[in-house]
């Protein structure tokens, strides 16, 4: 503790949570990895995992690929990092009312977000034709495009995605395609995570970066946890086109948030 500032227990319980959303990632049953390493119930478990890192072992799973826990060293065990240098806001967001098409899956089947884009494939849907076709529908919304994940069953891993464009509340009622759904997103606090402007190259590894050093850094050390009555989102607006940007990109990572309890 003198070297690290870390509490013994303060450890101990990170590096059991962190082994234990290994074994979730590799498809044991959530009750069944909570009882192996103390936890009497899936709400237990859950309790300890928000307490440690400040958000619900399902959103670490949906984002970031789960590698074995790393080995220990001196800077490892520390909790506190000094802080992550990050282009972050705190900021309230408006309502977005989403018209996409969304698809049901199941973890460990998809490691992560970035692994759905083979739905895309099994509908025979073609990425840029079909949300080409949604912004020609609803000419009076801004430009961009929201990915949200939402419905997440923890308890037997199942949760809905689903990628469409935002829309005016005047344009709701326009007739909607087949296999198309319409899903409002709670406005509130929010910390909007803006991606390094990068070369179209390296931009699918800047978002999953920015990922990792939310979930890993930020929002453990922040004084806000995850508030999972809403749903967290990616915001693509002109910034991700980039033919405007010298073949370069950028985009939102959305994050609700409440002051830590």
């Amino acid at each position: 503790m003198t070297l690290t500032g870390t509490p013994v227990l303060a450890y101990i319980t990170r590096r059991k949570l962190e082994y234990a959303l290994y074994d979730l990632s590799q498809g044991k049953k959530i009750i069944d990895v909570a009882m192996e390493y103390g936890y009497e119930t899936h709400a237990g478990f859950t309790k300890a995992f928000r307490k440690c890192y400040g958000y619900p072992p399902s959103l670490h799973r949906l984002h970031i690929p789960v590698n074995p826990p790393e080995k220990v060293t001196i800077e490892s065990v520390r909790l506190k990092h000094g802080g992550t240098k990050m282009q972050v806001q705190i900021k309230e967001l408006k309502p977005q009312t989403v018209i996409g098409y969304p698809s049901r899956h199941r973890m460990p089947g998809v490691s992560r977000i970035a692994d759905i884009p083979v739905f895309w494939e099994n509908t025979n849907l073609e990425y840029e034709a079909a949300l080409t076709t949604l912004h020609d529908t609803y000419v009076k919304s801004n430009h961009c495009e929201i990915s949200v994940c939402f419905d997440v069953d923890e308890e037997n891993d199942f949760f809905t995605y689903m990628l469409g464009v935002g829309v005016d509340e005047s344009e709701v009622n326009i007739p909607k395609h087949p296999g198309i759904y319409l899903h409002k997103v709670q406005g509130g606090l929010f910390a909007v995570f803006t991606t390094p402007l990068v070369d179209e190259n390296m931009y699918t590894d800047s978002i999953q970066d920015t990922w990792k050093q939310i979930l890993s850094h930020w929002l453990p050390e922040s004084k806000y946890e995850y508030d999972d009555t809403r749903t967290d989102y990616e915001y693509y607006d002109e910034r991700d086109h980039s033919w405007l940007h010298d073949g370069k990109s950028s985009m939102d990572i959305c994050i609700p948030i409440r002051e830590r309890k």
